[in-house]
């Protein structure tokens, strides 16, 4: 999680100095704001892997569908290349499935199809970063995104976003085999790997 911090933060500083240098039209710099998402998962695929009470090893494939409610809550802030790309760093706590919550942290890059950063306009992005499970056994998580919206400006400094999306995340959940809860030094593999949409609104400032 500590690497994944510091890569993270090398990006950004390395973002910052070549937009520092460029000669595009000037417009505002920095952004920060909150993310709020329904999201509807749809799929999940699991590998379990583990040792029973009784010491049998226990393998576990299967792929499920089935509807299921989340919604996560983000916080960001980020750095306008220019009047067409920014580049924000989210962090916040999500629901998976019925699995588990978790806190991601991702790394946006978001292109804004006009260049007119006071105006409305529609948008595309890409979102991929890691976090941790929230369980008695703490993981670390993938996840990404891709999706678009459109931005309305609300004032000279306030934009709303309305965004649609397309996510994966790869979790941990914790396991249980006839009524017992297994031990995480007798799990050699719970990964569980969740598709969804989402829809949701962002304030910018």
């Amino acid at each position: 999680m500590k690497r994944i911090l510091i890569i993270t933060a090398s990006i950004l500083v390395s973002i910052t100095a070549m937009a520092g240098r460029s000669d595009s039209v000037p417009c505002k710099r920095f952004t920060f704001g909150a993310e709020w998402n329904y999201i509807a998962s749809f799929s999940s695929i699991i590998h379990h892997n583990f040792f029973s009470e009784i010491g049998y090893r226990v393998d576990i494939k299967d792929r499920m569908f089935e509807y299921k409610s989340n919604a996560d809550l983000y916080l960001h802030c980020g750095l306008n290349m220019n009047e067409n790309w920014n580049v924000s760093l989210y962090a916040g706590i999500a629901g998976v499935y019925d699995i588990n919550k978790v806190v991601p942290i991702s790394l946006r890059f978001t292109r804004y199809f006009r260049p007119d950063e006071k105006g409305d306009r529609w948008f595309a992005f890409l979102d991929g970063g890691s976090g941790i499970s929230l369980s008695r056994h703490p993981q670390s998580i993938a996840c990404g995104k891709a999706g678009g919206g459109f931005r309305l400006a609300m004032n000279q400094v306030s934009m709303l976003d309305f965004i649609v999306a397309f996510r994966m995340t790869l979790t941990h959940p914790e396991l249980e085999f006839d009524g017992f809860s297994i031990p995480a030094d007798k799990i050699n593999r719970n990964n569980a790997l969740v598709s969804a949409v989402s829809v949701g609104l962002s304030l910018t400032f």
